[in-house]
């Protein structure tokens, strides 16, 4: 479990994820969804796709375990390069053209998120310190944080799931809403989106393989999320972010 920070500003956390990032009009609809929300924002991208891209380049397969990317020396260096390099500035810019005051980072900068490695999956942390007092302090001066799922380990960068990097962001504010953005509008079951999970529904489809793939680590940060305090979390797609989507609650 990452460390949760005391107080403070709460604000909307968004998690985006590399597919809407590759929708061509995507940017342009954020920008004007941001500009209609009436409490402060923070940013965290994901950009799997894109490395998976620059993986088979240079002929590395792309593997992972429980949704999370095996990262070797190689696969490091081009996350590091894509996600905090093109991805960030890319959207950076997207967001600047439109008005907003942007700030591209990662997790490493100024020791922003620090991570502890998970064993077995090469340069892959998950999120054990967030400092959020730096976060507040941007967010009050009406700076909107992109922050690229890169972090800070004991023996330099580390690839992090960006779910797990936007949940820990979240609590560490402490976020009044967490919001994971995706390119489907909630959690499918069979033909329904389920308008809520609890924890023991969501992992009894996990068991049974109807939550599966990526959207395993966005589910079960969401309930850590809940857990050090987030307010409240949920998975939809743009035209949802202000209100709709699966909501993830906390119990049974």
């Amino acid at each position: 479990m990452f460390r949760a920070s005391e107080g403070g500003q709460s604000v909307r956390v968004i998690k985006i994820g590399g597919n809407e990032l590759d929708q061509p009009s995507f940017m342009e609809d954020l920008s004007a969804a941001l500009k209609e929300l009436t409490s402060a924002s923070v940013l965290v991208h994901g950009g799997g796709k894109a490395v998976s891209a620059w993986q088979r380049r240079v002929g590395l397969t792309p593997r992972y375990v429980n949704g999370l990317r095996v990262t070797d020396e190689e696969t490091r260096e081009l996350a590091v390069m894509t996600l905090a390099g093109l991805t960030n500035k890319t959207l950076v810019a997207a967001l600047m053209r439109a008005g907003l005051p942007a700030l591209g980072l990662c997790g490493a900068d100024l020791g922003l998120v620090r991570v502890s490695p998970l064993p077995d999956l090469g340069w892959v942390g998950k999120p054990a310190e967030v400092d959020a007092g730096r976060l507040r302090r941007w967010i009050a001066e009406g700076v909107l944080p992109v922050i690229a799922p890169i972090g800070l380990g004991p023996d330099g960068l580390y690839n992090v799931n960006a779910d797990q990097m936007a949940a820990a962001i979240a609590a560490a504010l402490p976020a009044d809403e967490l919001v994971f953005l995706t390119d489907v509008p909630g959690v499918r079951v069979g033909e329904e989106i389920r308008p809520s999970l609890s924890a023991e529904e969501a992992e009894a489809l996990i068991a049974s393989g109807i939550i599966r793939d990526g959207m395993v680590p966005k589910v079960r940060s969401a309930l850590e999320a809940l857990e050090a305090g987030v307010r409240r979390v949920r998975i939809t797609n743009l035209a949802g972010l202000r209100q709709g989507g699966t909501e993830i609650v906390g119990g049974k």
